[in-house]
């Protein structure tokens, strides 16, 4: 009985089956023991073990492998059985940190197995004891045990053994810095996993891959590669790969600049490894999170972390992982301005020792970046020449070109300084035109803006403005390009089956919670439910999951791509786009100073402000948090609004180039810039306000103009007609009106409210060629972002994802838009708060106005902060007045104006929160064409003084 026992066991772990198999073995050792079968014992004990190991139970593990020993020594039960349970109790050493002991182990497994005339045992065992010999650094030692074992396994036709000695050699490849020949022997090793139907070695390999392509620079193949390795993994329950593929995946997001997403990734690969009590494992997470936040400039943080890594890796004697520790300490200590040189002299002494290019690369990078940040520029480009005879690791090319470029600028050398910046850039662009991703592009160009910076100014200082400005407009993170090129065919949603799943179970929490709240007060200001809790922590982590996932799908959309276009602008086509009453501003924030290119239609200016980017952020978060509210002292922000005013706009008057002729003003902001009212800025001499001089909207890049120009052109748009909806009119009476104006203004319009104003009646409207508007909630998702939402009248349980109610960033981006103009008059419809604290980064691509506009408007207004009901109708009402005579930009400026001029409404709350993003010809009589516009508003105030706004799903903070 115990022997069908034991193969039913060996069949069910033979197909990966290794849970089911832990359960029938531990039910042929109790049998075993109560028959008083000792060699049964040791013999389950042993299969325990290995089912246990797979399944990341090491002390469990650890536990029956010495049982088994232990029956074996006494009984003598054999070599074969004895070398099966010291290389199994080998492999937990290694797991557990602990590499002399492991080494030790398969040491004794082979010579048992040899003796027991095993050779598949003795190549199993020799391969095995590699693993801790690449651990504590040893790597030639450790290549020649895997090569025994790949030829071992040739020998004996064995294709498993063959196969994990090629994937782990390509470890080694990888290691020394070599991943060109660890992808071709992954690829080997692939073929034959398939071939035998070996899905755990399929895994490995392909986690293996996923680093290999991030060396190389095809981030975009390491993200389908670790994708595929992480479903294997946990389809086979296997927690310690699973975290290990975290943790990789957490390195991805954290090359292209996605520092919280990264910081996540590393937290729960951290959980996994303490799960399955990999110390090592933990380490290496420690040091990822360690890296974000310093990033991020938590540096007491980041120094906590990184020095809890090395002294785990240091006790495991694990060379290679401390010296990337000890490149990060140095990196935390320059950035928190103390002296970093003990931690270098000790990586490059560490790197001395192991002796492969990759360690001298990552010691050399670390002392370059040192003397960078002391501004010593010799040092930098010495450091730059000794590494670059070892630079077989394509992915870290740009940034040695970037140091290079840096150094020569201070040395005054331009010429060099100019070829080393260009193939920064070039190579930054080819790893950004790779990835399938809008989300992982707007990333990468954020984290890497510094590159675009120092070359548009090393431009004009060799006097090539044109061309500083053509680099300085790729250096946006084209949030607006990337989802019209990653823009969805409409009616498709994402193209995968896990992408639906996940919808329809994040839709189903939805529901939940909701009938969870049903029964309290909805105000936005109400603390949920404690009952609730667990339900908005699953529904954030599935919403996280969904955003990963879109991270990785590759889109396309012919007439969107055309739309704008991937080249860089032509300087004369931007000025052909432009009117003789216009001015284009485009913004570029660097380290220590704001370039402002000026562009007319007669010819372009390139200005400089030495300024602190981290001052200007506070600024602009100060009158955000000031003039974002109906409640307290308004005028406390002109102060900050004026600084604005003088550090922005007034070197453009000072260059005489904005005078009395100049009527709309262009703004392609960048970083931090997005998020500021530009229109509100005031003029501390006159008194005046930017927007009673100038209309005023947004463009994400100068190279979208013309394009966004010609497209409105070709457009039989028009403003007979029109669609407006208001869902919530008893919770918010003065959508209503808004309505009313909307029809006053277009009579010819339709009107839904109500129970009318569902979502496929509004994504039906938003494909027509008529004006759209939209008076509703909003909610601006700061923890996910893509599921940032405007609410509409649902359909109920029979409409489906696209009639529930929930207009989220990520369906909107997969839309046809022909409209005109799209307003959304809401609550931060256009908000979109960077995710890290740098005001260099997060330039609010994300929002439901920017997805709006990539998605085919002509033209989006929307909102940064939550509006009054009230004051929202009496802008729309003197908006739609004006559109019949004036622009979409001269419409929107107007109404400002005039309520700037209302003493009810003088408060900038009421009027500088609206934003145009979009072409801005369209309306009064000139080429009308259509575009989109956000919403989101506070409910009118109670009589205590409250706002009740009824939400659907949770609003993330």
């Amino acid at each position: 009985m115990t022997d069908s026992l034991f193969e039913a066991g060996a069949a069910l772990y033979r197909t990966l089956q290794y849970d089911s198999a832990r359960t029938v073995w531990t039910v042929g050792l109790g049998r075993a023991r109560g028959s008083g079968d000792s060699a049964g014992q040791a013999r389950f004990s042993t299969e325990l073990g290995r089912a246990n190991w797979r399944l990341s139970s090491l002390a469990e593990a650890r536990t029956h492998f010495e049982r088994a020993i232990g029956l074996d020594t006494v009984l003598g039960l054999g070599d074969s059985l004895l070398a099966r349970s010291l290389n199994g109790l080998g492999l937990v050493a290694k797991d557990e940190g602990r590499y002399r002991e492991a080494i030790g182990y398969f040491e004794r497994s082979a010579t048992r197995a040899k003796a027991a005339g095993d050779p598949a045992g003795v190549a199993s065992a020799t391969g095995n004891l590699g693993l801790p010999l690449q651990e504590l650094g040893e790597l030639s030692r450790a290549r020649e045990n895997f090569r025994i074992m790949r030829q071992a396994g040739r020998d004996l036709r064995d294709q498993k053994i063959e196969a994990n000695g090629l994937a782990n050699e390509a470890s080694v490849d990888i290691w020394e810095g070599d991943p060109i020949a660890a992808v071709a022997r992954l690829d080997s090793a692939r073929i034959m996993y398939r071939s035998i139907g070996y899905l755990t070695g399929e895994q490995n390999a392909l986690g293996q891959l996923g680093t290999a392509f991030e060396l190389t620079g095809e981030l975009d193949r390491a993200f389908a590669a670790l994708d595929s390795s992480l479903d294997l993994a946990r389809r086979q329950g296997l927690v310690e790969e699973e975290a290990e593929v975290q943790r990789l995946i957490g390195g991805l997001h954290a090359e292209v600049g996605d520092w919280r997403r990264a910081i996540r990734f590393f937290q729960a690969a951290d959980s996994l490894y303490r799960t399955a009590g990999v110390e090592s494992g933990r380490a290496a997470a420690l040091r990822g999170a360690a890296d974000g936040y310093a990033a991020l400039d938590n540096l007491s943080r980041a120094r906590s972390d990184a020095e809890a890594a090395l002294a785990l890796h240091a006790s495991a004697g694990e060379r290679l992982e401390q010296l990337d520790d000890l490149a990060a300490l140095a990196e935390i200590a320059a950035a928190a301005g103390t002296d970093p040189s003990g931690r270098l002299d000790s990586a490059d002494a560490l790197a001395e020792r192991i002796g492969t290019r990759a360690a001298r690369l990552t010691a050399g990078l670390a002392r370059a970046r040192a003397a960078d940040r002391r501004r010593d520029s010799r040092a930098v480009l010495s450091a730059v020449a000794r590494l670059v005879p070892d630079l077989a690791v394509v992915g870290a090319g740009w940034e040695l070109d970037a140091l290079a470029a840096r150094a020569f600028d201070r040395l005054g050398n331009l010429d060099s300084a100019a070829a080393a910046g260009h193939r920064a850039v070039a190579a930054v662009e080819r790893t950004r035109e790779r990835l399938g991703s809008d989300l992982l592009r707007s990333t990468l160009a954020a984290e890497r803006a510094a590159v675009y910076g120092d070359l548009v100014l090393v431009l004009l200082k060799q006097g090539r403005p044109d061309e500083s400005f053509a680099v300085a407009d790729a250096a946006r993170s084209r949030g607006l390009l990337e989802h019209l090129a990653a823009a969805r065919r409409e009616g498709e949603g994402l193209e995968l089956a896990r992408g639906d799943a996940l919808l329809r179970r994040i839709d189903r929490l939805v529901r939940r919670l909701r009938e969870t709240e049903s029964s309290r007060n909805r105000e936005r200001s109400v603390a949920l439910d404690p009952n609730a809790e667990s339900l908005v922590r699953e529904l954030v982590a599935t919403r996280s999951e969904y955003e990963v996932l879109a991270a990785r799908v590759e889109r396309s959309n012919g007439r969107a791509t055309s739309l704008l276009g991937g080249s860089p602008p032509r300087l004369d086509d931007v000025r052909a786009a432009l009117g003789d009453d216009e001015l284009l501003l485009e913004y570029l924030v660097t380290d220590d100073r704001i370039i402002l290119f000026v562009v007319s239609h007669a010819g372009i200016r390139a200005l400089q402000q030495t300024t602190d980017p981290r001052t200007l952020s506070r600024q602009i978060e100060l009158l955000r948090d000031l003039w974002g509210r109906s409640a307290g002292q308004w005028r406390q922000g002109l102060p900050a609004a004026e600084a604005l005013h003088h550090l922005l706009i007034e070197p453009v008057r000072e260059a005489g180039l904005l005078g009395p002729s100049v009527k709309h003003l262009i703004i392609v902001p960048h970083g931090i810039l997005g998020q500021l009212p530009f229109a509100s800025v005031r003029d501390r001499r006159s008194g005046r306000f930017l927007v009673e001089d100038q209309s005023v909207s947004y463009l994400p890049t100068a190279s979208s103009l013309p394009s966004l120009r010609r497209e409105s052109g070709h457009r039989a748009a028009s403003l007979a007609a029109g669609e407006a909806f208001a869902p919530f009119p008893r919770d918010l009476p003065a959508t209503a009106q808004e309505v009313a104006s909307f029809r006053s203004v277009l009579p010819g319009g339709h009107q839904y409210l109500g129970t009318a104003a569902t979502e496929a009646a509004f994504r039906v409207a938003l494909g027509g060629l008529t004006p759209v508007h939209l008076a509703s909630h909003g909610t601006l998702n700061v923890r996910n972002p893509m599921f940032s939402r405007v609410e509409l009248a649902s359909n109920g349980r029979s409409g489906g994802p696209r009639d529930d109610g929930r207009l989220e960033v990520h369906e909107i981006i997969g839309l046809t838009v022909r409209s005109p103009l799209v307003f959304f008059s809401g609550c931060e419809t256009g908000a979109g708060r960077a995710w890290t604290d740098d005001p260099i980064r997060g330039t609010a691509d994300h929002t439901l106005a920017q997805a709006t506009l990539a998605a085919g408007a002509g033209n989006v207004v929307a909102t940064l902060w939550r509006i009054d009901d009230v004051g929202a109708a009496e802008f729309a009402l003197r908006f739609y007045e004006r559109l019949r005579q004036e622009s979409v930009n001269e419409a929107l400026a107007s109404a400002q104006r005039i309520l700037a001029k209302d003493s009810r409404y003088a408060n900038p709350y009421y009027w500088a929160g609206y934003v145009l993003s979009g072409e801005g010809r369209f309306g009064g009589g000139q080429a009308e064409h259509a575009g989109v516009a956000d919403t989101g508003r506070n409910r009118p105030k109670t009589a205590k003084g409250q706002s009740v706004v009824p939400q659907k799903g949770v609003q993330v903070p």
